[in-house]
C-alpha cells in the first residue's frame, strides 16, 4: 500500500453511493469542479472513468498559475487515483476516495504521494507541502459543498 505524504478529508452528509454519483456526475458536468483556486479539468486522450485517459487541470500555487497533466491510473466503485505525468511527474500520484463514514454519511479523502525519492523531497519541502496541502483541502472542501448542495437540489 502507498503511503501518502499529504492528504486531506471531509465527512460529508451523504450515502456513499449518492457520493459516488457525484463523481460520475462530472462526465457530463465538469464545470461542477471549478472553484477559486482551481479551474476544472478537461480529459485531452481517453474518457471519463478509463484507465490511462489523460486530463488536464489548471491550478493556482501560491499566485503561480500552472497547466497540470495527468494520467488516470485507477478506478474503482469508490476510489480513483492518477499520477502527474506533466510538467513532471517525480513519481507523484494521488486519489480519491469514498468511504462509510457513519449511518448515511460519507468519509472523502484525497491522498498525494510520490513513489521517488525526489518527489518525495519535493512534497517535503515547506513551500510546495504548503501550497500543495492547502490546494488539497480546498478540493476537498469543494467537493464537499458541491455533494451537499447538489443532495439538497435533488431532495426538494
Amino acid at each position: 500500500m502507498r503511503k501518502s505524504i499529504l492528504g486531506a478529508q471531509a465527512i460529508v452528509d451523504i450515502p456513499v453511493k449518492q457520493a459516488r454519483r457525484w463523481f460520475v456526475s462530472l462526465q457530463d458536468d465538469p464545470g461542477v469542479y471549478r472553484f477559486d483556486t482551481h479551474d476544472g479539468f478537461e480529459f485531452v486522450d481517453g474518457g471519463f472513468g478509463e484507465v490511462g485517459a489523460l486530463f488536464r487541470t489548471r491550478e493556482r500555487f501560491l499566485g503561480l498559475e500552472l497547466e497540470l497533466l495527468f494520467e488516470l491510473t485507477e478506478v474503482g466503485e469508490f476510489e480513483f487515483s492518477f499520477r502527474l505525468t506533466r510538467p513532471s511527474s517525480l513519481g507523484i500520484w494521488g486519489g480519491f476516495s469514498i468511504a462509510v463514514a457513519d449511518g448515511e454519511r460519507s468519509r472523502l479523502t484525497l491522498d498525494v504521494g510520490s513513489d521517488a525519492p525526489l518527489g518525495r523531497l519535493v512534497l517535503h519541502f515547506f513551500p510546495v507541502a504548503k501550497a500543495v496541502g492547502r490546494q488539497i483541502e480546498r478540493e476537498v472542501a469543494h467537493v464537499k459543498a458541491s455533494m451537499e448542495r447538489r443532495s439538497v437540489a435533488c431532495a426538494e
